[in-house]
């Protein structure tokens, strides 16, 4: 009895079913793809603007460290720390005389003398430098922008003689012993970042 030979299908092309479950496949691992690069630029967009505003925090606190460590007091020019609020956030001022003119080292202590204020205004935090002291113009001020998008500039001033922090210094013929430092810097739609520091001042001791 004769029987047919048996066919095969022929696998020289690709179904319909087969091209669509490929291109399927293919935009899902292209979506995949595409969202873990969009996670990773998240990640290191975030990372890069946290290490920006780390940097400026401890821009701020070295500045403020180098001045403080050399302040001293002269009843000419006394040694002032405001407590202050803005927006029922601390927004404290301080005020005294330095030996310090910015650029930090040894060399900084053979410098004249200035009058340094450091004092949030709104969101901003500057620093004011009079090196002119008797001069009767402000030509001699120099204003500079230490930081942005802070919510809070508080400072605590320690007092030697009671053993006791204080919020004030201000009226007194002395200079506090240390300075304790708490920044806390917020941009649009950020975790708030808050470092405390505290400085021990030299012409206390």
């Amino acid at each position: 009895m004769y029987s047919p030979a048996p066919r095969f299908k022929s696998s020289a092309g690709f179904t319909l079913i087969e091209i669509l479950i490929a291109i399927s496949l293919l935009g899902l691992i292209a979506t995949m793809v595409f969202g873990s690069l969009m996670t990773t630029n998240r990640l290191v967009e975030a990372g890069r603007e946290s290490s920006t505003r780390e940097q400026t925090i401890r821009r701020v606190l070295r500045v403020m460290a180098e001045d403080l460590s050399l302040s001293r007091h002269e009843s000419a020019f006394p040694w002032v720390g405001i407590n202050g609020l803005y927006d029922g956030r601390p927004a404290d001022t301080v005020a005294f005389l330095s030996m310090n003119d910015g650029s930090g080292g040894p060399a900084a202590r053979e410098t004249e003398s200035i009058r340094i204020v450091y004092t949030r205004e709104g969101d901003r935090l500057w620093r004011y430098a009079k090196k002119n002291l008797y001069g009767l113009t402000d030509d001699s001020i120099d204003r500079v922008e230490l930081a942005t998008h802070v919510t809070a500039f508080n400072l605590r001033y320690f007092d030697a003689q009671t053993r006791s922090w204080v919020d004030d210094w201000s009226g007194l013929s002395k200079v506090p012993k240390a300075v304790l430092i708490e920044l806390t810097i917020q941009p649009p739609a950020k975790e708030p970042r808050t470092v405390r520091e505290w400085v021990t001042i030299e012409a206390a001791s």
